[in-house]
């Protein structure tokens, strides 16, 4: 990727000290797709058949990094893509922003980060992507988030490697004071703290990565707290002659990963996944926290397997993802993408994505399938 260097030269050259380098890179994307896309009602979900049309996305990364006269680096990224809502300036938001300090000591990061478990565990996509997602936008695929962002997704993490070993440490603190108004049945939470852990080994034609973590949270309604806590393991594997393939197993207690279609709010309120399975848990009225469906008794099972192949300048990637949960609802899909480098960062990019959610004996009213395919072009700079 190429970036442009900020200079700091003339400032070193009057000065006689080092200064921090400021780099920019980015990358363009345009092209054609159809989203398609569905609407939930109250136990019932209708395809929503769209038009195609053209995509465009522009996205630009600043990155500044500096060294202390002892050896410490230090250094923050911001993605301008993901902070146009000005979070990443605020003091408690987040928004597309890391800050970072390292050193003999491990690796401090905080920001818009992964927590312990998103860091050790492999996503399931390999080689080739598209330009809108298509093939990890479908409702099967996993992006292993776990439980960041459940409050206001400023996260902090230190992780150390050691040789083959490496181990994180995490922690999301909610900063609510409650009741409030835009979550009166919440008492009280536990905040987000995580641990993961990965090992690699090389088998001389054949690389294999091990990952594990785990995450806890709890939120209390009023009847005492509802646990939350997630857990993840990953294998992934790169052998001779361009291969990649990977599986991923994750399980969410208590709760449905995403569907919610408010940070919080009551069962009254939504009308989203939440509203159209008719779930709510047996303590109070809120069923959404963070984008989870709040399932008290019932937990959740994901898992995923993907695999990718590159020869030349040609790439395609295919992974396929299903969500489990004990009181039948399921959400699964699988994607695939094609790619054809160009070369100088300009890439061919097809993509496709196949979505399928069920109520089960929950909410049979709800069985759709979606389909999204896109076509187009990126540019790396």
């Amino acid at each position: 990727m190429k970036k442009v260097l900020f200079a700091s030269t003339a400032l070193v050259a009057l000065t006689g000290v080092a200064a921090a380098d400021v780099t920019i890179s980015g990358n363009a994307e345009m092209g054609i797709r159809d989203a398609g896309g569905f609407t939930y009602g109250a136990g019932t979900a209708v395809a929503a058949n769209t038009d195609v049309g053209f995509f465009t996305d522009i996205d630009v990364t600043f990155t500044m990094a500096g060294e202390t006269d002892g050896g410490l680096t230090f250094g923050a990224t911001i993605d301008l893509d993901e902070s146009d809502d000005g979070d990443a300036f605020g003091d408690a938001t987040q928004g597309g922003e890391t800050i970072f300090i390292s050193g003999a000591f491990g690796t401090l990061t905080a920001g818009d980060t992964d927590g312990a478990l998103d860091w050790a565990l492999q996503e399931v996509n390999f080689a080739a992507g598209s330009i809108d997602d298509a093939e990890t936008g479908h409702t099967g695929f996993n992006g292993n988030a776990g439980l960041d962002g459940l409050y206001d997704g400023q996260i902090v993490r230190y992780d150390y490697s050691f040789g083959d070993f490496g181990i994180a440490v995490s922690a999301e603190l909610d900063d609510t004071q409650y009741p409030s108004a835009a979550s009166a049945d919440i008492v009280d939470t536990d905040d987000v703290f995580g641990l993961g852990m990965t090992y690699q080994l090389d088998f001389g034609g054949a690389e294999l990565g091990l990952g594990a973590g785990f995450q806890t949270a709890s939120v209390n309604l009023g009847a005492g707290d509802i646990d939350l806590d997630t857990y993840g393991l990953s294998i992934n594997s790169s052998f001779a002659g361009g291969w990649q393939a990977g599986l991923s197993y994750m399980s969410y207690e208590n709760h449905f990963p995403f569907g919610g279609t408010a940070a919080t709010a009551t069962s009254a309120a939504t009308t989203g996944l939440d509203d159209a399975l008719g779930v709510t848990d047996t303590v109070g009225a809120t069923t959404v926290v963070g984008g989870r469906i709040l399932t008290n008794g019932f937990d959740t099972d994901h898992i995923g397997v993907g695999v990718g192949y590159t020869t030349g300048a040609i790439s395609v990637g295919v992974n396929y993802g299903k969500y489990d949960h004990d009181a039948g609802p399921e959400a699964e899909g699988y994607g695939i993408a094609a790619n054809y480098d160009l070369g100088g960062g300009a890439i061919i990019q097809l993509g496709y994505g196949h979505s399928e959610v069920s109520g089960g004996a929950f909410a049979p009213g709800i069985n759709v399938d979606n389909d999204t395919v896109s076509f187009g072009v990126r540019m790396n700079f």
